[in-house]
C-alpha cells in the first residue's frame, strides 16, 4: 500500500503563538531572544523585522538600532510546548497515528489506507487544516506527499501564505530537483554544508548529478544519505507519542561553557540522579536520551535504545557520557542539559533456594547508596566532580 502522509506546518510558530497571547503585538516587528542572557541574539524574528533588515543570530543591541520599534520577547518554550499538546489533541481524531511537533509547530499525519482517493485524501487534510485554523487562529501549511521528508518540504514550500502542497507518488525527484540543497536534512549539518560550499553545490538537483560513489568519497556515511534524499527516498515512519513511564534530570549551567571536561562531570553527576530515580523504583531504562541547549538557544539532542536495560550506575554513565559526544555537534558554549531514561521497566526478580552473593559492583553501590542516605548525598562525590564544584543533588523524579 502507498504511503501518504500530511506535514502540517504553522510558519514561525513562536511568532504566531505569541501575537495568539497579546493581538496587540500583531503587524509589528518582533523579535524572540533567549531568556536571562547577558548579551543576547535574535533567535527568531516575525516577517516585519525581517523587511527592517533583522536576521536571526543578530546581537540584540544592533538589531534595536536597525529597527527602532522592535518588540523583544524572552523565548518561552512551556508556552509553545502547551499550545502544541492542544492541536496535537485536536488533530488526533483525522488520522490512526499522528507525530507531535512539540515546540516547532510542526505535525506529521499518516493517512496511508484512511483515504481510498487522492481527492478524499486532499480533503481530509484540508479539513485538518481548518480546524486548526478555526480553533487556534494560527494558519497551517500543508504537505502531503509519500514519505515524511517530502511532505515536510512541500510544506516548507508553500509557507508562509500557502495551504496545500500535493507530491503525487514518483515524482519526488523532480519536485525537489530546483529547490535549495539545504531543504535536505542531511545537507544541514556543519560538516556536509562546508563541504558542499566548497563543491560549489547550491541545487537539489547537482546532488542528484553525482553518483552514489562520488558522494560517499567526498563524505563518507553521510553520502549515501545524502544521495537518497536527493531523490526524496525517506522510509522514517509517523511516530506516535511515547506514553511510557519517562524520568529526567535536568540542570541549567551556572556558568555556560564548552570545556569537554565540565560537561562530562556535568553528565555524570545527572547520570547518578538518573540512576538514584530509577534505583529507588526498581526499574532499568531501555533507552536513553540527551538534549543540549546552547547558549543562543539552539538545541541539538542523541538517543539510544539498549537490548537490555540498564540498570546500574556505571553503565547509565558511560551511556550517557558516549552520548555526549554526539549530542554536542557545535563549538559553541552550552548552558543547559537534560538527560532522560525513556522504556523504562521494572526489575524482574528470581527467586532462589539459596541467596546468591551479590556482584561487587553491586555491593559497592549498595554502600555508596546506604552511606549518602545517612551523610546526605554529598557526602561521596567523585573527585572530578570537585574540580567543578558539583554535588549531588535529590534524586530526579518521572
Amino acid at each position: 500500500m502507498e504511503r501518504t502522509i500530511l506535514h502540517l506546518a504553522i510558519d514561525s510558530f513562536p511568532i504566531q503563538a505569541e501575537r495568539l497571547r497579546c493581538p496587540k503585538l500583531e503587524r509589528r516587528p518582533l523579535a524572540l531572544v533567549p531568556a536571562g542572557s547577558q548579551r543576547p541574539r535574535v533567535i527568531l524574528i516575525s516577517r516585519e523585522a525581517r523587511e527592517a533588515g533583522i536576521t536571526e543570530g543578530t546581537p540584540l543591541v544592533h538589531a534595536r538600532r536597525l529597527c527602532g520599534d522592535l518588540v523583544a520577547l524572552p523565548l518561552d518554550r512551556d508556552f509553545y510546548g502547551g499550545i502544541g499538546e492542544s492541536i496535537f489533541e485536536r488533530l488526533a481524531p483525522f488520522a490512526p497515528v499522528v507525530e507531535p511537533g512539540g515546540t516547532s509547530g510542526r505535525f506529521f499525519l499518516d493517512l496511508t489506507g484512511v483515504a481510498r482517493t487522492h481527492p478524499e485524501t486532499r480533503d481530509r487534510a484540508v479539513r485538518a487544516g481548518r480546524d486548526v485554523e478555526a480553533s487556534f487562529h494560527l494558519h497551517p501549511t500543508l504537505g502531503v506527499a509519500a514519505n515524511k521528508l517530502v511532505s515536510r518540504v512541500a510544506a516548507q514550500v508553500v509557507a508562509p501564505d500557502g495551504d496545500l502542497l500535493e507530491v503525487s507518488t514518483g515524482s519526488e525527484a523532480s519536485f525537489l530537483a530546483p529547490l535549495s540543497v539545504g531543504v535536505l536534512p542531511a545537507a544541514r549539518a556543519a560538516a556536509v554544508a562546508d563541504r558542499l560550499d566548497l563543491l560549489n553545490v547550491r541545487l537539489v538537483r547537482e546532488v542528484q548529478a553525482l553518483s552514489l560513489a562520488h558522494l560517499a568519497g567526498a563524505f563518507g556515511g553521510e553520502g549515501a544519505l545524502l544521495w537518497s534524499q536527493a531523490r526524496g527516498v525517506d522510509p522514517t515512519p509517523v511516530r506516535a507519542p511515547e506514553t511510557g513511564p519517562r524520568v529526567s534530570a535536568a540542570e541549567t549551567l551556572g556558568r555556560e561553557t564548552n570545556d569537554e571536561r565540565a560537561l562530562t562531570a556535568h553528565v555524570a553527576r545527572l547520570s547518578c540522579e538518573l540512576w538514584a530515580g530509577l534505583r529507588a523504583r526498581r526499574e532499568g531504562a531501555r533507552g536513553l536520551s540527551l538534549a543540549v541547549e546552547y547558549a543562543d538557544a539552539a538545541e541539538s539532542s542523541a538517543r539510544r535504545t539498549f537490548v537490555e536495560p540498564l540498570r546500574g550506575r556505571v553503565a547509565i554513565t558511560d551511556a550517557a557520557i558516549a552520548l555526549l559526544t554526539r549530542a554536542v555537534k557545535r563549538r559553541v558554549r552550552l548552558r543547559r542539559l537534560r538527560l532522560s531514561a525513556w522504556g523504562v521497566t521494572a526489575a524482574a526478580e528470581q527467586l532462589h533456594f539459596w541467596e546468591e552473593l551479590p556482584s561487587r559492583a553491586s555491593s559497592l553501590e549498595s554502600v555508596i547508596d546506604r552511606a549518602r542516605t545517612r551523610f546526605g548525598a554529598e557526602a561521596l562525590v567523585p573527585a572530578t566532580w570537585m574540580l567543578h564544584g558539583l554535588t549531588l543533588r535529590a534524586s530526579s523524579r518521572p
